[in-house]
């Protein structure tokens, strides 16, 4: 029997966490102490009123697993030739550390801060009295923001970006603003001064982004970022977006890669999503019992069903 895609109700954390440790549980990614920051997200996926479809939810969750891993240290018990825990004469076990790549399911900083990049030196920002920012970048280039997230040049010739490792000029030393850099944040790596003012302004945080890069680490916000994105194609996304890979019949995961990051291990992360796919099936179309899971309002800034990324909304609140 075809799976049907098309979701409108939540899913239930306990059967999602029990199919998750049973499907993900061998890989070699997989970290017992990335579950509680999944569940934020499982609960920001629950409370979003535009994702209606199995697949979007998939991909979102996969993208962050495969985004978010990051270098963990663990001590794990040793063990002899046979496979057998090793213990110390006082009958201690013996452990060892090690360094693993593991998904963390939790907002992270790109890996290098861009470094070699043209986004990657910091730039100056400014407000001004019209309640518009002004950016100065190293090489002299201003631009002015508006509050809706509007960028013009303020002078002639402007290009964003600079040069990596290049000598800040007397323009932009003396600039009275605050040095800030926009590497990548967040769920998916929200990169660019530019990004983070439209994308900040799409969202309903104004120009909070622009003035506040690590914002985007919050579970809410590094949410919205990528719910919006994925469904809108705007700012990361590059113009690409759910309803081109996934609609009707089409499934087309490892497609969906080019909403973040052209081809790169699509494979890979279509295979992850495979999995939360059938998670996600499991723990809310499928699942046994059908009831709303109860509404866990311990996390600040999570949205309210319904809620939405508007100036108006209460997702922020």
């Amino acid at each position: 029997m075809a799976a049907t895609y098309h979701y409108v109700g939540t899913y239930d954390e306990r059967i999602f966490e029990r199919e998750f440790r049973d499907r993900f549980g061998k890989k070699p990614r997989y970290n017992a102490n990335a579950i509680p920051d999944l569940l934020v997200l499982l609960r920001l996926i629950n409370r979003d009123s535009s994702i209606t479809d199995i697949r979007w939810a998939a991909y979102m969750l996969a993208t962050v697993a495969w985004e978010t891993t990051s270098p963990v240290t663990q001590f794990v018990q040793a063990k002899n030739k046979k496979g057998k825990p090793l213990v110390d004469k006082a009958g201690n076990a013996v452990m060892l550390k090690r360094r693993a790549w593991l998904m963390t399911m939790a907002p992270v900083d790109e890996v290098g801060h861009g470094k070699g990049r043209k986004y990657h030196e910091p730039v100056k920002v400014a407000t001004l009295a019209d309640g518009s920012v002004r950016v100065t970048e190293q090489d002299g280039d201003q631009f002015k923001i508006t509050a809706s997230g509007a960028i013009s040049k303020l002078t002639k010739g402007a290009k964003m970006g600079t040069v990596d490792g290049g000598a800040a000029v007397k323009a932009y030393n003396d600039d009275t603003g605050t040095e800030l850099a926009y590497f990548g944040r967040g769920y998916v790596q929200l990169t660019w001064w530019s990004n983070y003012a439209t994308t900040g302004a799409a969202i309903g945080q104004g120009l909070n982004l622009l003035l506040d890069p690590e914002l985007v680490k919050t579970p809410a916000i590094a949410y919205a970022v990528m719910s919006h994105g994925m469904l809108t194609g705007d700012g990361f996304a590059n113009g690409r977006k759910f309803s081109t890979y996934f609609s009707g019949k089409s499934r087309n995961y490892v497609g969906a890669r080019a909403m973040v990051n052209g081809s790169d291990h699509a494979k890979d992360i279509a295979a992850i999503a495979e999995v939360f796919e059938a998670v996600l099936l499991a723990a809310g179309p499928n699942r046994p019992i059908t009831f709303a899971p109860p509404i866990d309002s311990s996390l600040a800034g999570m949205p309210l069903p319904g809620a939405r990324f508007t100036s108006q909304s209460r997702f922020f609140q």
